[in-house]
């Protein structure tokens, strides 16, 4: 019951700041409608921020079968998402690319949206997992950078988890589509981890 209501507050609380706020979107961000399906990522300290912005693209998001998905979750239902719930330890790979790729090309076929740095970090360092999902799907990878001008950082977190204020400006910038190819994963994709850092805040 506690759980339920602090998603609600979660919920409110972010629609209210998104009503009173100048949303600004730039670069690529027209990709999130087209007819051609793309894999978007960003940190995971900025995921409670893009919850209401993305909830027009059509979108997957991966999130975790523990009590933190959970949560996640509920975010999900309230913004329209579709959730693939899958281990902390999906990094590894294994049957979740394959469930994860059945899902996002099924009937519902739609983007995908993950954190770049996983579900435990460490902090602003790429994991490879995501270039992995756009790999076995033949699909580009796009970076989101969102910055808030009026936030609070949750420093204790790995994630230094942001929470944007109300009567905000917040700024979501989408790259151009990225190619993901096998002499990428040949280097455990680090040209393009290294393009993902020069991006994103």
């Amino acid at each position: 019951m506690l759980g339920n209501i602090f998603s609600k507050f979660f919920i409110y609380y972010i629609k209210f700041v998104y009503r009173t706020s100048k949303i600004i979107s730039k670069g690529n961000y027209h990709l999130l409608n087209q007819e051609e399906k793309y894999i978007f990522g960003f940190w995971h300290g900025n995921s409670y921020t893009a919850f209401p912005y993305l909830r027009d693209g059509n979108m997957y998001i991966i999130t975790t079968v523990n009590k933190r998905g959970d949560y996640i979750s509920a975010l999900c239902d309230a913004f329209k998402y579709h959730p693939i719930r899958v281990p902390d330890e999906s990094e590894a790979g294994g049957n979740f690319l394959f469930k994860i790729r059945r899902e996002i090309n099924g009937e519902k076929k739609a983007n995908l949206a993950t954190t770049l740095d996983g579900p435990l970090g460490p902090y602003h360092e790429p994991k490879s997992f995501p270039f992995m999902v756009a790999l076995l799907n033949k699909r580009q990878f796009v970076c989101v950078s969102i910055k808030c001008k009026r936030k609070i950082n949750l420093n204790k977190r790995w994630d230094k988890y942001v929470i944007p204020l109300p009567f905000n400006k917040i700024e979501l910038n989408f790259s151009d589509p990225i190619d993901v190819t096998k002499a990428d994963l040949n280097e455990d994709f680090k040209t393009i981890k290294e393009k993902v850092k020069k991006f994103t805040y």
